[in-house]
């Protein structure tokens, strides 16, 4: 698998982006506008840029995908007929939740509700001919089953079973049906629930789109699919299908594999990333060594799926500007996605959005977005803004606000100080921003790794292929070693042998086994590899994190969880020479720069340079922007900026 040539593309709400190695050390990138409807026909198109049109034009062995679709799903309720069985008495499970209030101070609180009508829950009365009826009678494309308790072996779980074999005799291929012991056999009524009743409701969205792609491939391409997967890792077609919920945030994932494997082979600890694209803006705090998984949360919907620690904010490139109905401006959530796409893409789009701003502030240039292969109007940009009657700096302090929160929270928030991390900004807006954030929180250096516009498809280079499993324990911590391998036993046979049904040797299978802790009468798990006193390394890392640790109180292991891998490839290879070097502007032009972490109130003539033509060890001081194919930088005044042996802009004050 891992010498076969390989296509990452990676599909976001404004472009598909797709790398693919270039024989050299390098690589070749493609972006295609994504199409939305149709989601196949963009990550097609750029397989057959990257393969010079399939069979025929040195086509790939493997293409590995990684897709919003499911996450975009449960955002808008566009979801398949799932009917849900719960326990009698239990059907409004999912829709009282956990009673939580997102905004804590709200006058009118919105509760979250799941697009789970009542017509289609089914209770079980005790009869499973009676029950089979029922679900038969609500016309399903999918089925999920919950009862109360059935996490653990005992009654509850016999009947999961035992429903699920007569709803499969009963229903054949025409509707899957999941049981909650098979796809989340832990604690947290609620939570466990919700994970199989997504992963019922995605599956006739997800699946036949993962098929068909997976089929158009092998017959164009005579490649094979994989899809990336929340925890970092990657499944065949077939495996993603039949459980698509651990595709919430297939796309992130991607991203942080690309950073941490960029970071490791650079040295650095530490990483806070800031990954903005054209819809959204992911940030995550990742450690040195294997990134963390905590269970995931995607639109208020908690689920038990492992992924990795990504916060989102719904501020990206895309986003609109608008004012509320005081006069306020405001920023995002929503977004103009690939179409219409902001005004100065003139596709159509008439409201202002941040990628209006930067060109109106001079921050994009038409010469470098894209190469110059795509046209951008400065003209429909300024009409759009002042449609809203908002100066276009104002739009970017709001929006630039909005993403300094989010790696507060994903920073401090986790116990980092951030002048002890490095910021790797990515994503096609991500370089826009980077230096402008790292400057508020105190952040010393930035890094914009190679092709950042399309870093999560680089990342699916990246990922290996893996599988993550995990089994309630709610018991005390096992002192002996023997005692705590024996709780991974079952989980690590399962976890091998599903690797090796997709081809990945049993010699080159390596398992992580981790113990997910939480102190008595505390809600915080901790997850820490299993190893020697693991009770005392969770006190050790909750007095990292809170600045306190009570040693005298219980600690409870809540899972076991076992993370198996495959092989996989570090795309960043060993640093070229640098020899130092100050190039030349390719032009100047003025732009409104960030100064000390501030918007500005003039423009000021800038020099610009085309990173494609940086080589390692050249050196910039600020202010300047730094175009390239699939992003711009900004460099602010008292900044300076180089390229490392790796191809990376490494950006520091002066």
């Amino acid at each position: 698998m891992t010498g076969a040539p390989r296509l990452g593309v990676d599909t976001g709400g404004t472009f598909t982006d797709a790398v693919a190695p270039d024989g050299q050390g390098g690589f070749r990138v493609v972006k295609e506008p994504t199409t939305p409807r149709r989601p196949e026909q963009a990550v097609l198109r750029c397989a057959r840029a990257l393969t010079g049109g399939g069979r025929g034009g040195g086509a790939a062995a493997e293409l590995v995908h990684g897709t919003t679709h499911a996450t975009n799903a449960l955002l808008t309720g566009k979801l398949g007929r799932a009917v849900f069985v719960a326990t009698a008495g239990f059907g409004d499970l999912l829709t009282i939740g956990r009673q939580e209030r997102a905004e804590l101070f709200a006058l009118e609180p919105r509760a979250i509700r799941m697009p789970l009508p009542r017509r289609l829950i089914v209770e079980d009365s005790g009869s499973v001919e009676e029950a089979v009826r029922a679900v038969r009678a609500r016309n399903p494309a999918a089925v999920a089953i919950s009862l109360l308790h059935a996490h653990v072996a005992g009654p509850a779980q016999r009947r999961e079973r035992e429903l699920a074999a007569a709803l499969r005799r009963a229903l054949g291929a025409d509707a899957p049906v999941f049981a909650s012991h098979q796809i989340a056999p832990e604690a947290r009524e609620v939570e466990r629930g919700a994970t199989v009743w997504a992963n019922a409701a995605l599956a006739p969205v997800v699946g036949p789109a993962l098929r068909a792609l997976a089929g158009r491939l092998r017959a164009e391409h005579g490649a094979a699919l994989r899809v990336m997967r929340s925890d970092g890792g990657t499944a065949s077609a077939a495996t993603a299908a039949a459980e698509p919920a651990q595709l919430a945030l297939s796309g992130p994932a991607a991203g942080l594999c690309a950073a941490r494997a960029l970071a490791d082979a650079r040295g650095d600890g530490a990483i806070l990333t800031f990954d903005m694209g054209g819809t959204s803006t992911d940030v995550a705090l990742l450690p040195p060594g294997e990134a963390p998984l905590t269970p995931l949360s995607v639109g208020g919907l908690g689920l038990l799926v492992r992924g990795l620690p990504v916060h989102t904010v719904g501020t990206g490139g895309g986003s609109y500007a608008w004012r509320d109905a005081a006069g306020a401006l405001e920023v995002g959530p929503e977004s103009a996605g690939a179409l219409p796409g902001p005004a100065c893409y003139g596709r159509g789009g008439t409201r202002p959005t941040v990628s209006d701003a930067h060109l109106a502030c001079g921050r994009l240039h038409p010469d470098f977005f894209l190469g110059g292969g795509f046209a951008l109007h400065a003209d429909r940009a300024a009409a759009a803004l002042r449609s809203i009657r908002a100066a276009p700096a104002e739009v970017l302090e709001i929006a630039t606000a909005g993403m300094e929160r989010a790696l507060r929270r994903a920073s401090l928030g986790e116990g980092w100080d951030p002048r002890s991390l490095t910021l790797f900004a990515f994503g096609g807006a991500g370089g826009l921003h980077a230096c402008w954030l790292a400057a508020r929180l105190g952040i010393p250096r930035v890094v914009i790794p190679p092709l950042p516009g399309a870093f999560c498809a680089l990342g699916l280079l990246a990922a290996p292929p893996r599988r993550t499993l995990v089994r309630a324990v709610l018991a005390p911590v096992p002192a002996a070693a023997a005692a705590r391998r024996a709780l991974f036993s079952a989980l690590e046979e399962q976890a091998r042998s599903e690797l090796a049904a997709e081809g990945v040797p049993a010699r080159a299978i390596r398992v992580r086994r981790i113990l997910e802790m939480r102190g008595e009468g505390q809600d915080a798990v901790f997850a820490l590899p299993d190893g020697p006193d693991p009770v005392g390394r969770f006190h050790r890392e909750h007095r990292r994190r809170f600045g306190y640790a009570r040693a005298e109180r219980p600690v409870t292991l809540v899972a076991a969880r076992v993370q198996a891998d495959g092989p996989s490839d570090n795309p960043f290879h060993a640093a070229a020479r640098a020899r130092a070097h100050r190039p030349d502007p390719l032009l100047h032009a003025p732009a409104i720069l960030p100064e000390s972490g501030r918007a500005p109130a003039r423009p000021r003539r800038t020099p610009w340079f085309r990173r494609e033509e940086l080589p390692p060890g050249a050196r910039i001081q600020g202010p300047a922007m730094i175009g390239e194919y699939s992003g711009t930088t900004v460099l602010p005044a008292g900044w300076s900026a180089r390229v490392d042996g790796f191809g990376a802009l490494v950006l520091q004050p002066a």
